[in-house]
């Protein structure tokens, strides 16, 4: 440790004292001055701070008896004191607490100085925390090795595989052979007779072919010349970049020459400590003077020759410890306590190594009892001492071995069979506790499975020998069977003839084994039995060793054609330099799996085979596991399953995937070239009336021929798309020019597309002829993104649909304003519709020849919440088209049967002769539960059936023609009655009127508005009239609102109306209020 220079005081005037200062703060070593006389502390430098984390207002004026630096006071009283005897301290090891209470390991030094005419002390400590931690981590290390090695009863040695030389050796390595590790190091093991060399070059070809060495019995020498039998563990190791063998040797013959091998060694060592030269001593009290014999002073470092001196100087290498023992044994023998002692000190002479002696002194006293001197001996115990050390040593690697070794051990009384000992591993594999076993059999806490077992291996145990490595079935403390490998070997203990075994549980093996043997035969199995082509072949040559019938079903070639030959032989391989390519696949990942490649049947048939290979071993041989499974017929179905993805199955036209790819791609080539393209998004008008009609195989064969007609008109480089139902695409390319011209022509295509569809087809004997409605988006014009370009288009499509269908329009920005807008009122009719902001209101019909109300209609309002109440026209489509339509006629019909129970309830109607009109739309009327809707909605109400009128529109009737009458019916029978209204606005065949349960027709308002000054409205409304006397229906004329418009029909005989002219839809209240107002015309029962 770096120290100032030293001198017993040092005294500096103020400059030195300033310099001292600048040093003392600079020093990279923690310090600390006190003054001397009080320890108070006058200052600290930042290493302190740094190291220990005490800042100097924490520390300075302390008083550092008290400051808690010191872990241990001790360690400090003992630093003062040797300060005080010595007066300066180099180094001392201590433990000094840090601010944070963590401890720090430190080789303190103290230096007295004198600092502005004050003594102090000037302490330093260096942290040598992480060296003690790694010179214990290392010494533990160093232990365990050495525990590990040297504590193994078994012969081990370390040899280098390349010179054949030994590089380690353990003791038992000389206990087995008689050669000490000192002697057979840098030999080989041919070279000092322990092994000839026969049996070493079998030893090494095990080694070759097995790649380590288990359970080889050899025949070795011992270096007395007798041979000896040994089981052979080798494992190839790699130490310091050589490649090494470490070999366990297990004598397995005479045991007990071991024994005596040992007990003759121990009698040599007690021959030797007996036949030690001893020293003797004479010593005078009076004068201090000592006379040693020439042995004695040798002992203590000096010349080997008589010595004469005092006492202190002839003990001056004698630690304080012993040299105060000593004395105290003098004062006790002086007093006459003591007669005798023998004593054992240490010693380190000036000119020698750590020395240990034993002294023995005895008191003579002249005839007065006066003490006259005192004579002794001392004797070199050093051998005897490190002896003693050494047992020790063994003894706790014994224990440390038994006690922390992995595999379980119990130490036996060989005579009682009393159970001494066991380990904690023993106490893991087995469960029992120290306290269930210790002294009692094993046979008596059910250790053994088998008792008779237990009487035969117990006769079979060699004295000498032992046991090695048998295999014996026990049973643990929770009932479970375990069988283990079990070795025995005998050892005295306190002259007490013991039984040490250890056990290796190998029940997993056995299992592993039998699982094996089960694996191998469902391996032999499955290769008999397995579909699939299944060969074994080596690896380097190709040459087949089996293959299985699912080999021959795929290539042809029998079991006899392919045993002994090659693929290449057979001619299998369609492409020969595939088998590289499979051989690199299969060295680089160790396996190939599922590679496709050709092959050739024996008939000459090609075929795609799905190959994959594990790697195997076969009697030394690397050999290969090839499969191989037809997936030619696969391939075939994934490449149309592939086609099908991207193609409509009906048309095999492209679909929409395909569609948005060739858009995606369209737009890049638009682009790059400056081109431009349009999407023709097209819709069959009234399509659905043929599917229904006519029949699903019908509408079919129209979509194909459409699909036909299509792709007649349109280019190579063009698109046809189906995007299904009725729905198709065109996708016309590279147009180059003006905007403008890019529209006409554009137009010009769309109109020639919408002729050729809409000429008469002739489809399963039915004649029929399409129209068509197209909407238009342009590329780039109209955006860049497939799905939006799209979305346009059917903007523009639903353009047209809104004007009468049949025709073609153009994207417009307007349109998407639109569209935007209906996706707002749909947002704000879901929220409607979870909110119930619907209202009923209702308009009288009446019969102007009875002058009296005989129903009325039921009409939905939307109560918005912020745009007030709003008509149906603005709502009713987004409702029918979103599909909400059918939750809130759901409620219209409750509602208005509700209604009705509350008019019955007030008398304010007669049932025979009133009844409430409900609007029914076409998706409500086809659920296939609409008939038990409103079946609920009457009897939960309790009111009369004919009450209920439902109006059902001329689309309801034409779709699914026999679902509609069968529903129909079925109402009717349950006394609904039926109104089809805006009839003669549709395009329904009048056939089908006559076949429908109706009771009502209403005349459309349409045909009413401009009767009275439009001939053939008049003649429309007069042809109705006619027709609904001809059938026995009844009337009813909408949106009258003129007295001429009455008159009119009252000339026609149709006295029956709704409209403005009598009165407009109202609320419930009001509609009370003209009942009651009217009541005069609705004569009760």
């Amino acid at each position: 440790m770096p120290q100032l220079p030293s001198a017993n005081k040092h005294k500096a005037g103020s400059d030195q004292d300033v310099a001292f200062k600048r040093l003392f703060h600079r020093m990279p070593i923690a310090s600390m001055l006190a003054e001397a006389a009080t320890s108070r502390v006058v200052d600290v430098n930042p290493a302190f701070q740094e190291l220990f984390g005490w800042l100097p207002e924490n520390i300075i004026d302390q008083l550092s008896s008290e400051f808690p630096l010191w872990a241990s006071k001790k360690q400090r009283l003992q630093l003062l004191d040797r300060f005080a005897s010595e007066g300066r301290i180099v180094e001392f090891e201590a433990v000094l607490r840090c601010r944070n209470g963590e401890m720090k390991t430190c080789l303190v030094s103290m230096e007295a100085i004198v600092v502005h005419g004050i003594e102090c002390r000037l302490s330093m400590a260096h942290d040598i925390t992480a060296r003690i931690r790694t010179e214990r981590e290392l010494k533990i290390s160093q232990e365990k090795y050495l525990k590990a090695f040297n504590a193994s009863h078994e012969a081990i040695v370390v040899l280098d595989m390349q010179t054949e030389l030994l590089l380690e050796a353990n003791q038992s390595f000389e206990l087995l052979t008689g050669l000490k590790p000192t002697d057979a190091l840098g030999h080989t093991l041919c070279e000092l007779d322990v092994m000839d060399r026969a049996t070493y070059e079998l030893m090494h070809e095990v080694l070759r072919q097995e790649g380590r060495i288990r359970n080889r019995e050899v025949h070795i020498r011992h270096q007395n010349g007798s041979r000896l039998d040994v089981t052979l563990y080798a494992e190839p190791v790699v130490v310091n970049g050589s490649e090494c063998l470490v070999i366990t040797a297990h004598d397995i013959t005479e045991q007990k020459q071991h024994d005596n091998a040992l007990r003759e060694s121990q009698e040599r060592l007690n021959m030797a400590l007996e036949a030690a030269q001893m020293g003797i001593w004479d010593w005078s009290p009076h004068t201090d003077l000592l006379h040693c014999s020439a042995r004695a002073a040798a002992l203590h470092g000096h010349a080997e020759e008589a010595w004469d001196g005092p006492l202190q100087l002839f003990m001056k290498d004698i630690p304080g410890k012993h040299r105060r023992e000593l004395r105290r044994s003098f004062i006790a023998i002086g007093r006459g306590t003591q007669s005798r002692y023998r004593l054992t000190y240490s010693l380190v002479p000036e000119n020698g190594s750590l020395r240990w002696v034993e002294v023995t002194a005895t008191l003579h006293r002249h005839t007065d009892g006066s003490i006259q001197r005192m004579v002794g001996t001392l004797k070199d115990i050093t051998d005897r001492r490190r002896s003693e050390q050494a047992l020790q040593r063994s003894e706790a690697k014994f224990s440390a071995l038994f006690q922390g070794s992995p595999d379980p051990y119990i130490l036996v009384n060989a005579t009682t069979q009393l159970v001494i000992e066991i380990n904690q591993s023993f106490s893991r594999v087995f469960g029992y506790r120290t306290e269930d076993i210790i002294g009692k059999t094993a046979l008596e806490v059910g250790f053994w499975r088998d008792a008779q077992q237990r009487a035969q291996v117990l006769k079979r145990i060699d004295p000498a020998a032992g046991l090695n490595s048998m295999e014996i079935d026990f049973v643990t403390r929770d009932g479970l069977y375990l069988t283990c490998e079990v070795s025995s070997s005998f050892i005295t203990i306190n002259r007490q003839l013991c039984m040490l075994s250890t056990f290796k549980d190998i029940t997993a093996r056995k299992e592993a084994e039998v699982a094996l043997r089960a694996s191998e035969d469902k391996f032999s199995r499955a290769f008999r039995a397995s579909p699939d082509s299944i060969s074994i072949s080596e690896k380097a040559t190709g040459k087949h060793l089996d293959v299985n019938e699912g080999f021959t079903r795929l290539t042809g070639f029998t079991v006899t054609d392919a045993i002994g030959r090659t693929a290449r032989e057979m001619n299998i391989w369609a492409d020969y330099s595939e088998r590289a390519v499979l051989i690199d696949e299969l060295e680089r990942y160790g396996r190939v799996r599922q590679r496709e490649m050709r092959v050739n049947g024996k008939f000459g048939q090609e075929l795609l085979v799905s190959v994959s290979i594990e790697p195997m071993i076969i009697n030394g041989t690397e050999c290969m596991l090839l499969t191989g499974r037809d997936i030619t017929e696969q391939k075939l179905i994934e490449a149309r399953v592939k086609h099908l993805a991207y193609h409509d199955a009906l048309t095999d036209l492209p679909n929409r995937m395909l569609l948005s790819d060739r858009v995606t791609q369209n737009l890049a080539v638009c682009e790059r070239l400056l081109q431009s393209s349009a999407i023709l998004f097209f819709d069959l008008d009234h399509f659905k009336h043929i599917n229904d009609s006519l029949g699903h195989s019908c509408g079919d064969a129209v979509l194909q021929e459409v699909s036909r007609r299509l792709l007649a008109q349109v280019r190579k480089v063009d698109t046809v798309a189906r995007l299904g139902g009725d729905e198709f695409v065109v996708l016309l390319c590279g147009m180059e020019g003006l905007s403008e011209a890019i529209h006409l022509q554009v137009q010009h295509t769309a109109e020639k597309l919408l002729a050729a569809l809409s000429a008469p087809m002739l489809i399963e004997g039915h004649s029929l002829q399409l129209g068509c409605s197209i909407g238009i988006t342009l590329l780039p014009e109209h955006g860049t993104n497939p799905d939006d370009l799209l979305k346009r288009a059917d903007i523009a499509l639903y353009k047209v649909k809104e004007n009468g269908r049949n025709g073609i329009a153009f994207f417009e920005q307007a349109m998407q304003i639109a569209a935007s807008e209906r996706l707002s009122v749909e947002t704000e009719l879901r929220v409607a519709v979870s909110k119930c902001e619907f209202v009923l209101f209702y308009q009288p019909q009446f019969d102007a020849l009875e002058q009296r109300i005989v129903g009325a209609e039921a009409l939905i309002r939307w109560m918005h919440p912020t745009k007030g109440l709003t008509g149906p026209m603005g709502f009713i489509h987004v409702l029918e088209e979103s599909g909400m339509i059918l939750e809130v006629g759901t409620w219209v019909l409750g509602r208005a049967c509700q209604f009705i129970a509350e008019l019955l309830r007030l008398g304010h109607i007669n049932p025979e002769e009133f009844s409430l009109s409900v609007n029914i739309s076409p998706r409500q009327f086809r659920q296939p539960d609409f008939v038990d809707q409103v079946r609920h909605a009457i009897e939960s109400r309790g009111v009369p059936a004919r009450c209920l009128k439902l109006e059902i529109t001329e689309n309801i009737v034409i779709q699914n023609i026999s679902d509609t009458i069968a529903k129909m019916q079925e109402l009717r029978d349950m006394g609904v009655r039926f109104a089809l209204d805006d009839f003669g606005t549709g395009y329904s065949s009048l056939s089908y009127l006559k076949r429908l349960p109706l009771d009502l027709l209403k005349i459309d308002q349409s045909f009413i508005r401009d009767c009275t000054r439009d001939a053939n409205d008049a003649e429309i409304v007069r042809a109705i009239i006619a027709m609904a006397r001809n059938l026995r229906l009844e009337l009813i004329a909408e949106g009258v609102e003129t007295q001429e418009q009455l008159d009119f029909l009252q000339t026609q005989s149709c006295h029956a109306f709704q409209g403005y002219l009598y009165s407009p839809p109202v609320a419930e209240g009001d509609f009370v209020r003209i009942l009651k107002r009217d009541s005069h015309a609705l004569p009760l029962p």
